[in-house]
């Protein structure tokens, strides 16, 4: 009995070493089958290229093409990031306020093209009511008819956006 003691010693050790063999071999084997499917994927993928035509083969290039380009460009997105994030020290305060300031910046110039455009919307529909007004003086209703030799001005006198408005509200 003065064995027993020392036989349980081995056999745990032993099986403390399978344990970390079993591991090993299930990582192993997760490569291994990782390995195998890739290469079975290569193999399916080359099978499905051989049979397509050349007009397949052309639009499936392009669309690689796209996708490349558009990972590119994100990749060189990201790499200007992380280079703005490392002139600043990249301390997350310093990130913060960056993002904040890039944030605030990109507001105000949205602001700055919405309220541009609405002064272009409104010249644009001034000018449109006065092509009507032309184009048929005696009545409001809308015509389809192109005229290449009107001229567009952006300011109207005060009587062209009365009957302007006259003619928006009886649309």
């Amino acid at each position: 009995m003065a064995d027993h003691p020392t036989d349980t010693l081995e056999l745990s050790f032993i099986f403390e070493t399978d344990n970390n063999h079993d591991f090993y071999s299930s990582q192993t084997d997760e490569d291994f089958m990782n390995m195998e499917f890739k290469k079975d994927y290569d193999i399916e993928q080359l099978n499905r290229l051989e049979q397509m035509s050349k007009e397949m083969l052309l639009h499936e290039y392009v669309l690689m093409e796209k996708k490349n380009e558009t990972l590119e460009a994100k990749l060189e997105d990201v790499k200007v990031v992380e280079e703005v994030n490392e002139e600043k020290g990249g301390d997350p305060e310093n990130r913060k306020a960056s993002i904040e300031e890039d944030l605030s910046e990109k507001i105000v110039s949205f602001r700055q093209e919405m309220e541009s455009l609405f002064t272009e919307n409104k010249r644009l529909t001034d000018e449109n009511a006065q092509m009507k007004k032309r184009i048929n003086p005696n009545s409001c209703s809308s015509s389809s008819s192109d005229n290449p030799s009107s001229s567009s001005s952006s300011s109207s006198s005060s009587s062209s956006s009365s009957s302007e408005e006259e003619c928006n509200d009886n649309e």
